[in-house]
């Protein structure tokens, strides 16, 4: 599947951000307790609209494709649901690009706690 994303911006972090993720739903519609449980994973870039996330779990996307995923940028802690777009072979893992629905007040938090990243590394090279 070729993905192209048309992004305001895409924040990509010095230091991936770690984070939990969990398989819910797959393309049989299985509820979300049949799927999965919590795995381990970076997130490499983000936008209010996506993310780029490694793992060294290997995905079947084309059967399982939604996904939740827990983490905390900066204070606030944030819980997506996003759907999987693509994936790539790493060395030592896989990378999955996901898409995240459109959602206001996400998007927000999204927005504010990337700026209070951005605003907190700024302070300490001062």
């Amino acid at each position: 599947m070729q993905y192209k994303r048309k992004e305001s911006f895409r924040y990509t972090f010095t230091e991936p951000c770690k984070a939990t993720f969990r398989l819910i739903k797959d393309a049989n519609g299985l509820t979300e307790k049949e799927i999965s449980n919590k795995g381990i994973c970076e997130i490499i870039d983000i936008s209010p609209h996506g993310l780029k996330i490694f793992t060294e779990f290997s995905i079947a996307i084309d059967k399982q494709i939604h996904v939740e995923i827990n983490f905390t940028l900066d204070e606030s802690p944030i819980d997506l649901v996003g759907e999987f777009v693509w994936s790539h072979r790493k060395i030592n893992g896989y990378e999955y690009g996901i898409n995240l629905p459109e959602d206001t007040y996400t998007e927000q938090l999204i927005i504010n706690e990337l700026k209070n990243v951005r605003r907190k590394s700024m302070d300490m090279r001062k």
